[in-house]
């Protein structure tokens, strides 16, 4: 897990706590200088929406929102301040875009880069788009809060395209259900099920292809060049190389390839290997890394055989694999494991 510190080589756009800054003035009279209080920004650096703000000092103003905030239902109220114009290119996105499917598409391939805290799984059901929400940062401010936020800002952005057939969505919040349990399931229309197995949403696989009554092939193709230039800027301000570690950390089976992974992001190749250049790293720099990290890991912790490690970490061979380990450690597999040593 990453902390908050190291959340300030990301950005995010200054709309999100623009909003939050204008709901606590008009609800409760509490001032922007309150809220901003140890970060570094300015009230004036809001006067525009699209500009990029440092992560790390975001979520220091939502830390300050909840211990300020008098009601208990923060994230339900700033939810209500997000509707799909609100997220701006992505929003307008959404709305113009043909279908449901492809506005799950668009958050997934995107969410890395501008909301790099957050892991978006997705899996198919019985009959239901499964979409699991995780953190992968520290932050300071309870997950309930968090995913409470993003599952109704999440149906903000999805009710519009279904219209009444929104209701058929289902919610799900891994804590137990808050004291304003009721608002929030009248705000999201669908199934609210709490002390869930996970959170995140289950869309009715039906609901996926429903043409979306807002569509505009032209003005969708617009915007989207437009996107893609903003995360290319994103990209560029040092989040790109901390997002393919966090994609290589939640790998199960073998470590994928450049080709592979370059797919995952919607890149190709060369402009992958670009990315990771200008941000001073690559790709098999990462991999050798993270492969180093679940071999010691695997070998510390585990009675998963070598052989099964090799495997695991994508070598053809146990010998190669004990090759690069005694490379990287000094050691062989076994005697890393023999020795017990408590740290690569």
């Amino acid at each position: 897990m990453q902390s908050v510190s190291a959340s300030n080589r990301h950005v995010t756009i200054a709309a999100y706590p623009r909003k939050l800054l204008q709901l606590f003035e008009s609800e409760w009279g509490i001032g922007a200088e309150q809220l901003l209080e140890g970060t570094r920004l300015t009230p004036e650096l809001f006067d525009r929406p699209d500009r990029l703000v440092p992560l790390g000092d975001v979520f220091l103003i939502f830390h300050n929102a909840a211990r300020l905030c008098p009601e208990p239902d923060l994230a339900l109220r700033y939810a209500r301040c997000l509707p799909p114009s609100s997220h701006g290119l992505l929003g307008m996105a959404t709305l113009t875009a043909a279908s449901l499917r492809d506005v799950v598409d668009l958050y997934y391939h995107y969410m890395a880069v501008v909301a790099p805290f957050v892991l978006l799984h997705r899996e198919e059901r019985r009959g239901q788009l499964v979409l699991v929400l995780d953190l992968i940062t520290d932050l300071p401010m309870h997950e309930s809060f968090v995913m409470e936020l993003l599952l109704a800002t999440a149906f903000n952005i999805i009710a519009p395209l279904l219209g009444a057939r929104a209701r058929e969505l289902g919610l799900h919040l891994a804590s137990p259900a808050p004291p304003h349990a009721a608002s929030l399931q009248a705000h999201c229309q669908g199934t609210f099920s709490f002390n869930a197995s996970f959170s995140g949403l289950s869309i009715p696989m039906a609901l996926l292809d429903a043409p979306n009554p807002s569509a505009d092939a032209v003005r969708h193709a617009e915007l989207m060049e437009q996107i893609n230039a903003r995360m290319d800027l994103l990209m560029a301000r040092g989040s790109f190389t901390e997002a393919v570690r966090q994609y290589l950390e939640r790998q199960d089976g073998p470590l994928p390839r450049m080709e592979a992974a370059a797919d995952a992001f919607s890149l190709s190749v060369r402009t992958f290997r670009n990315r990771l250049a200008q941000d001073g790293s690559n790709f098999q720099a990462l991999l050798d890394a993270r492969r180093r990290h679940q071999a010691c890991a695997l070998l510390r912790d585990s009675e998963v055989s070598v052989k099964e490690i090799a495997w695991r970490l994508g070598f053809r061979e146990s010998s190669n694999f004990s090759r690069v380990f005694k490379r990287w450690t000094g050691v062989t597999p076994l005697d890393y494991r023999r020795e017990g040593r408590l740290s690569p």
